[in-house]
């Protein structure tokens, strides 16, 4: 009915992408299929990501419930939660910026937040200013981490270890996070556990880069299954496929090496591990909201935010850098990246 109303009838696209599902469903809370199919269309054909608009008319619509934002700030629109409509009107809107609340919108939530203050920043889950990805990690430690750490924001596709949701036995946890490079740290296959997250992610991390720097992709890797390629074969396949010869522990240091450079790109923009809105830190929200839906185990979760600042600084143990998250000059020689030991303005 609601295509119909729309004159979408037909075939517009092969298909919605998983995390659309977040995106129009889960977030915005609604539950029509054919809306989950019109709004992946229109953010196609608009050429934005799904993710990020519909994180943002989420946080809109929560803004609206609450009062922050009046049917006067949305030109009429009922921005409830559950409104296909509304959801499917803003699409248009913040892709056309022909209204306030799209225009606004347009520009981010952190610029959206300043232009519409009364705290609507408190309500915003967000990373480095991106939107969240529509997923809810409060019950799982090494995924808020990933969310943390990310280099662009709260992102799925830099560090996330998806497998930790698999109560995989831990002899098979160490198989796949004891090598290239050796770990005899903790690893736990409850997903709700904080020891050994930390090197969880920064193997995910290192192992993201390197699929980056192949071109492959990285749900066919131990992201998503215990048995998915990883850096043994991915120095096979390199060999086979070039000709270049490069062991899993040095196709690891090239990984490591990207992300440095990352990461000292990031310092040289002024990152600061506790800053709320380009550090690598949740908002309160994690540590202080529980989960309302779930399952038995999720609800009522919180982060706990001491355990999750020592998972942060074991992370940073990891990856060679100090307690405020700068690499070491030992770590930058050892990567070959000496040049910018405390001048990032170089890169």
């Amino acid at each position: 009915p609601l295509a119909q109303k729309l004159g979408m009838v037909g075939k517009y696209d092969e298909g919605p992408e998983y995390t659309s599902q977040n995106a129009f469903c889960g977030e915005p809370g609604c539950t029509k299929a054919e809306t989950l199919l019109i709004c992946n269309h229109l953010v196609n054909q608009y050429g934005v990501d799904n993710l990020e608009i519909g994180s943002l008319i989420s946080w809109a619509m929560e803004l609206y419930e609450k009062g922050i934002l009046t049917s006067k700030d949305t030109d009429g629109i009922d921005l409830r939660f559950g409104n296909d409509e509304a959801l499917i009107e803003m699409i248009h809107h913040v892709c056309k910026r022909d209204t306030w609340l799209g225009d606004v919108l347009a520009d981010g939530g952190l610029l959206a937040a300043q232009k519409i203050g009364k705290d609507s920043l408190k309500y915003m889950v967000h990373v480095k200013g991106m939107s969240h990805l529509g997923s809810d990690e409060r019950a799982t430690p090494g995924l808020a981490l990933n969310a943390a750490m990310a280099s662009r924001g709260s992102d799925h596709l830099r560090s996330r270890p998806a497998i930790d949701l698999y109560h995989l036995p831990e002899p098979v946890l160490r198989k796949i996070y004891g090598t290239p490079v050796p770990y005899d740290g903790p690893l736990s296959p409850d997903q709700r556990e904080y020891a050994g997250k930390a090197w969880m992610v920064h193997w995910q991390e290192t192992c993201f880069m390197g699929v980056d720097c192949l071109g492959t992709c990285k749900y066919h890797t131990t992201f998503l299954g215990a048995t998915l390629p990883n850096f043994e074969d991915w120095s096979k396949v390199l060999y086979y496929n070039t000709g270049l010869e490069m062991s899993p522990k040095e196709l690891w240091e090239v990984a490591e090496r990207c992300n440095m450079i990352e990461r000292l790109f990031n310092l040289r923009e002024g990152m600061k591990k506790d800053d709320p809105l380009k550090g690598e830190m949740l908002v309160d929200r994690y540590f202080d909201e529980p989960c309302r839906l779930g399952a038995p185990d999720v609800v009522g979760a919180t982060l706990d935010r001491k355990k999750f600042e020592e998972m942060r600084a074991e992370f940073y143990q990891h990856k060679g850098c100090d307690k405020d998250g700068i690499p070491t000059p030992q770590t930058l020689k050892r990567l070959g990246l000496e040049a910018f030991d405390n001048e990032p303005a170089r890169l």
